[in-house]
């Protein structure tokens, strides 16, 4: 298999409809439906079911979806590490929140001072492509996650611990109480362990959120143009506390603090590519 094949399985995965993944491509149908049969040769499984109106994955198809998008990406990898146009390469991984509000102005200042350097980060990663293959398959140097797993090969780095704190754009009267997190005024985010098993505990089974977030920068919006309240990490909370765009909230309850790891194979400690990116994090 090739490329050009993985590349026709994922855009006729993504479209279900050959002709449509072929425009897309902007190669032509026959072209297309050969790449499929040549693949499907090689793997020696039908990947998709067909007839002259619908298209759908089968069972293998499903199954092979994950490890096709994981070749494409080491692909792509490998031809950022052979690149003559760059002495030195870094490729990171880590949620959005940490590269925007902790992290960049110190990975801008890395390259401006190390313009011989390739770097690369990731802030949304597909979530059935877990750290250990980001890492095991060589496509990321170093990956920060606030619940690093356990591996034999891998090694786990404190960054820093935050605390997570509850804010309002209205100064509120008075304590918030347990129940005040069933309001529909209460914007939530599950921000990194342990806080989701914290919460869960606090709220009870059966709780739904009547707002729910899944990006820092979207929750902090909503919390400054609003009179919802929510929990924000102090490192992004702190500048909106000093000009009194936000308020801190007292509560009967502390939620717990979250701690950010850098994670590395092990092997690789003394590699360039992790070494770099140590420094870029102010670790080494």
């Amino acid at each position: 298999m090739d490329s050009s094949q993985l590349e026709a399985f994922i855009a006729i995965a993504h479209l279900l409809n050959f002709t449509k993944a072929a425009e897309h491509l902007h190669i032509s149908q026959s072209a297309i439906t050969a790449r499929i049969k040549a693949l499907e040769a090689a793997v020696g499984k039908e990947l998709f079911q067909r007839d002259n109106r619908n298209v759908s994955l089968t069972q293998g198809g499903i199954a092979f979806y994950p490890y096709a998008e994981r070749m494409l990406r080491l692909f792509a990898e490998s031809k950022l590490t052979l690149s003559d146009t760059f002495e030195h390469s870094v490729v990171m991984s880590g949620p959005g929140s940490v590269w925007h509000y902790r992290y960049l102005p110190r990975i801008l200042a890395f390259k401006s001072d190390n313009p011989q350097v390739a770097v690369k980060f990731f802030s949304h990663i597909d979530p059935t492509y877990m750290v250990r293959d980001l890492l095991l398959d060589g496509m990321v140097h170093l990956a920060i996650r606030f619940d690093p797993p356990e591996h034999p090969k891998v090694t786990r780095q404190l960054l820093f611990e935050d605390e997570l704190l509850l804010v309002s754009k209205q100064p509120k009267a008075g304590v918030m109480q347990q129940e005040d997190f069933r309001s529909p005024d209460y914007c939530h985010l599950a921000w990194g362990a342990p806080f989701p098993e914290w919460f869960a505990e606090l709220a009870g089974t059966g709780y739904v959120p009547a707002l729910e977030i899944d990006h820092s920068s979207i929750m902090l919006t909503i919390l400054l143009q609003g009179d919802r309240f929510g929990f924000l990490p102090r490192s992004i909370a702190q500048p909106y506390l000093d000009s009194q765009a936000l308020f801190e909230l007292s509560c009967t309850v502390k939620a717990p603090s979250i701690r950010a790891y850098a994670t590395y194979l092990t092997d690789q400690r003394q590699s360039s590519s992790v070494m770099l990116a140590l420094r870029m994090l102010g670790l080494s």
